[in-house]
Parts: structure tokens; C-alpha cells; sequence
């Protein structure tokens, strides 16, 4: 499977980025996450949680188009999404993938970068990704944590963990 960037495809006619029928566009972390800055404290952990769920939903058709392109088994789709995550600016993922649980472990999260330093963790769309990987991946519903956020700790890394239901 060709890389993200030699698949992405720009039409100047239309304004837009594509990876074939997916449409993608180009936004700052710093304006994405900036809207959390516009809200009140409480409602930032419903918003978070909506962009998780959302990413879930849209992500899930980006690995099922990657599955359908060729990384038909978990390993493979593993490491498309690995591959791929930073190609879109997600930072540089390390995936490590077990029987039933799979670890990564994220250096430069543009959602931490975006946001700043936190009280809580910011990185929602990671584990929106990973839950629809983790589904895709098992089989079966998952449980996806960020064990560490790098927004809280100051740390680097961020690091995540789904854990199969099954």
C-alpha cells in the first residue's frame, strides 16, 4: 500500500485534499484545540469526549479503506496506522500489538501542542483512533485509556493502552 502523502491527492479546482474518496483538510492544532480554551471548564470534558467518539466513527472508515487497500490482518493494519498517523501530522506513533491488548506510545501529539499544559488529558481523538483500530484489530469492543498524557506530565510521550473485551 502506497504512503499517505503519495495517495493524497490536491484539487485546486475544488479547494480540497483527497485520499481517494476520503476528504481531508489542513487545520493548526492551536485552532483545533483552541476551542476548548473558548468553553467553560465543565464543558471541556463533553467536548472531548464527542471528538472522541467522532474520530472513532470517521477514523473507522479510514483504517476499513486501508483494511480494503490491503492490511487486511491486524499486524498489517498495525503498522499502515503507524505508518500513516504521522504523515497526517499526529505525531510519531510506536504501536506495539499483543494477543489481546495493544500498546502505543506517541512523541509529539498535536493535540498536546495545540492545547498546552492540562490538568487532565487532551489527546481524545487518539483514543477515538485507536478504539476503532482496536475493534477492527480484536474483533470486539476494546477499552482504550491514555495512561499518560504529555499535556499533564510534561513528559514527551503520551501513552495509550487497549485492552480486547473479548
Amino acid at each position: 500500500m502506497a504512503g499517505f502523502r503519495e495517495r493524497l491527492a490536491f484539487d485546486a479546482d475544488c479547494g480540497e485534499y483527497r485520499d481517494g474518496a476520503i476528504r481531508y483538510m489542513m487545520i493548526r492544532p492551536d485552532a483545533l484545540m483552541g476551542i476548548l480554551h473558548q468553553l467553560p471548564a465543565d464543558m471541556q470534558p463533553a467536548v472531548l469526549e464527542a471528538f472522541a467518539r467522532s474520530i472513532t466513527e470517521a477514523g473507522g472508515k479510514s483504517a476499513a479503506a486501508y483494511r480494503a487497500a490491503g492490511s487486511v490482518d491486524g499486524p498489517a493494519l498495525v503498522a499502515t496506522i503507524a505508518r500513516t498517523a504521522p504523515e497526517l501530522g499526529w505525531g510519531i506513533w510506536t504501536l506495539t500489538l499483543g494477543a489481546s491488548r495493544m500498546d502505543l506510545s506517541v512523541a509529539n501529539s498535536p493535540f498536546v501542542a495545540g492545547y498546552g499544559r492540562s490538568a487532565t488529558p487532551v489527546c481524545h481523538p487518539i483514543v477515538g483512533m485507536l478504539t476503532a483500530v482496536g475493534r477492527m484489530v480484536f474483533g470486539t469492543d476494546v477499552a482504550v485509556q491514555e495512561t499518560q498524557c504529555a499535556a499533564v506530565t510534561g513528559d514527551a510521550d503520551c501513552r495509550f493502552e487497549v485492552i480486547s473485551l473479548a
